[in-house]
């Protein structure tokens, strides 16, 4: 019984992960992982630059940059 709440519990830090985003602005947002695995880094850029766009109103064009190990 403790193996599978463990187990299940693993699950759903797995489904639920996010990584925080720092926009222009400062504010930080927490993006899915979920969604991040499923683009190639200039699709994921574009995002996180429509993000920054949406939380920072006026903010005019920005550079995303991606760290990821």
């Amino acid at each position: 019984m403790k193996k599978a709440i463990l187990l299940g519990a693993l699950f759903v830090a797995g489904v639920v992960s996010a990584f925080p985003f720092r926009t222009s602005c400062g504010k930080v947002i927490q993006v899915s992982q979920t969604i991040a695995n499923h683009m190639s880094m200039d699709q994921l850029a574009n995002y996180l630059g429509d993000v920054n766009g949406e939380q920072c109103p006026g903010s005019g064009a920005v550079v995303v940059r991606i760290y990821y190990h």
